[in-house]
């Protein structure tokens, strides 16, 4: 399977320092940063991250 990026995971600072979760940001999605172009492109919350990332995978098959 070809590498299309990286996919990055982010929360607060605060968060990372107590595992609080009042401290964590709610609804942030992942991003997937585009290897050759740099483009990111936001995941969702929805569904687990291998679902975004397959769809992604598609987009990115088509086009190049």
């Amino acid at each position: 399977m070809e590498e299309f990026g990286w996919v990055f995971f982010y929360n607060t600072k605060k968060f990372q320092e107590t595992g609080d979760f009042r401290d964590m940001i709610a609804g942030n999605a992942p991003i997937i940063v585009d290897k050759v172009s740099g483009e990111i492109t936001e995941t969702g919350t929805s569904y687990d991250v291998e679902y975004y990332i397959k769809e992604y995978r598609n987009r990115y098959n088509t086009k190049r």
